[in-house]
């Protein structure tokens, strides 16, 4: 390109310089040293002196909100320059719409003058009518080559994501980078200390506002602080305050993030467009989760346990740190609502009770009126007895697998899969000679019909017997309790003598009070320590 018809003297140009990832560009061609050094060659051939330049590094074509772009606006507003060269347009920006509006209107407007020199396109050069023609294509091609980008990176991205591939700049608090693998998170022990100890005291019975206060008077830093520690240059938009401080939100987002689990999340968020940079929340059924990416801080059970609580009813009691023992966890057998506990002051001594709180504030049912001694004894030994139970079970089928077959009844499943295989086969038979009665005339086609759908509807109902009985069998020759992860951390409290808010909330689902004389305890994983339980004592009888 030749420029013409310019005065030196009243030109002010600049350079405008302008890198990004985001928009495909390739570092090596669209490098701003490489466009440094084309503008500047290009300036020095024409005889211009550049008096600025503009860098962009980093940032997207897509939008005009640019640092240096703006600076470089705001310099032709109060007349320091008038000229801009760039390397090609798409330097410029790759938005078609907002090329299109600062190249036919705010420019002339302002009385810049364009010049990109890839493109033979100089906005002065009235002869050039190609200039008309070709300049908005070559903008709509920059704008689609942006949005084939993007949707190219967002699909990489989403594959690394469904592969559990860690893609955020930052690790989460408690872990960090792998530093042979980017894409993996290792823990941070010194971090993963402080989120085990705000997971127990949540477990504890301590609430969030206290957790804080613990953090703060501990002098613990804050994820955000951490990270700047660390010498991370990290910003995050829940800092409201110079000095970051522990707050009820930080504890809040640890106390709900299952990545600690060895869980990897990801897809929370997303930007709408590759033109629009807002971000929106998506819903949970998006997100990509996959598990046992990264070795877990909190076991899964504990989590579980912690998510619960922060459900029920955890009012604090007055002067302590933490929540009552049952509080949230007690319900009406009635209306199903929390039981609450109360005070009763009577001859200079407090009683302690639990109530409904229904009846309480509306009188719709009934008090179900139980003292707090009664109510913790009455669990206690419900908890005593049901772990005892499960111990002797555990004791009894944890060397199964070098027992005899019968002793879990494969013998027995074994002759009701034989007998149904023989009734499967006695009805495909008799269906064969009800068939040759039809055609040797003995019935008539519409009794066959009436006769071979019955016998069809028994095979079915056999059929689905035999399926549900050799999956039964297969379960029980692969049953193996020392792979149930959850046992021997009930089994750690066969042996209580007290009632505590941890143990409580990790062994019970509910304590449903009748009245004052029955009470029901249901404990996590019911149904399976009922089956584990029954199959032991049938196990034992037969050996015996």
């Amino acid at each position: 390109m030749v420029i013409i018809n310019i005065d030196v003297k009243t030109t002010k140009a600049c350079g405008y310089f302008r890198l990004s990832r985001e928009d495909g560009d390739k570092l090596e061609s669209d490098s701003i040293k490489n466009q440094k050094l084309l503008v500047n060659e290009f300036a020095k051939k024409n005889g211009i002196k550049l008096v600025d330049e503009y860098i962009d590094d980093g940032y997207s074509g897509t939008n005009f909100n640019r640092p240096a772009f703006t600076r470089f606006i705001n310099d032709v507003q109060e007349g320091k320059v008038n000229c801009i060269i760039v390397k090609d347009l798409s330097r410029l920006g790759r938005n078609y719409i907002e090329m299109g509006r600062f190249i036919s209107k705010i420019f002339p407007s302002l009385g810049i003058r364009l010049i990109a020199i890839n493109d033979n396109y100089d906005s002065f050069d009235d002869t050039n009518s190609t200039n008309q023609i070709i300049v908005p294509f070559k903008n709509l091609i920059n704008d689609a080559y942006c949005r084939d980008m993007s949707l190219k990176i967002r699909s990489q991205l989403d594959m690394k994501r469904r592969k559990g591939e860690f893609i955020g700049s930052f690790a989460t608090y408690g872990y960090m980078k792998d530093p042979d693998d980017h894409n993996h998170l290792i823990i941070d022990e010194t971090a993963a200390k402080v989120v085990e100890m705000i997971f127990n005291m949540k477990l504890d019975g301590y609430s969030n506002a206290r957790i804080v206060e613990k953090l703060e008077e501990m002098d613990i830093p804050t994820p955000l602080e951490y990270k700047r520690i660390q010498g991370f240059n990290y910003n995050s938009g829940f800092r409201s305050k110079t000095n970051a401080v522990w707050s009820l939100s930080s504890v809040f987002r640890i106390l709900h993030n299952e990545i600690y689990t060895g869980t990897m999340i990801q897809g929370k968020r997303r930007k709408v467009n590759y033109k629009v940079k807002q971000v929106i929340d998506m819903n949970e059924q998006d997100w990509i989760k996959v598990e046992n990416t990264h070795d877990a801080i909190v076991p899964k059970e504990l989590f579980d346990s912690v998510q619960k609580i922060m459900h029920e009813d955890t009012r604090i009691a007055p002067t302590k740190d933490n929540v009552y023992i049952l509080s949230g966890i007690t319900k009406c057998a009635t209306c199903g609502q929390n039981m609450v506990r109360r005070v009763s002051p009577r001859n200079g001594k407090n009683f302690y009770y639990y109530h409904c709180t229904t009846y309480k504030k509306y009188r719709t049912c009934t008090s179900h009126l139980i003292s707090e001694p009664k109510l913790y004894e009455s669990v206690l030994k419900s908890i005593q007895v049901t772990l005892s139970f499960l111990g002797d079970a555990y004791d009894l089928l944890k060397d199964m697998k070098e027992r005899p077959k019968d002793v879990i009844g494969i013998k027995l499943l074994d002759k009701q899969i034989e007998a149904e295989y023989r009734e499967i086969e006695k009805y495909k038979n008799l269906k064969v000679r009800l068939y040759m009665d039809m055609t040797d005339g003995i019935i008539t086609k519409d009794e066959f019909d009436d006769i071979n759908g019955d016998f069809t509807t028994k095979i079915d109902l056999l059929r689905n017997a035999l399926q549900t009985n050799e999956k039964e069998k297969e379960r029980k020759l692969s049953l193996n309790v020392n792979e149930i992860p959850w046992i021997k951390e009930f089994l750690k409290y066969k042996n209580v003598q007290k009632l505590d808010r941890r143990m409580v909330v990790f062994l019970i689902e509910s304590v449903v009070v009748y009245d004052k004389n029955h009470i029901e305890v249901n404990f996590h994983h019911k149904e399976e320590i009922e089956e584990l339980i029954a199959l032991a004592m049938s196990s034992k009888e037969m050996i015996i």
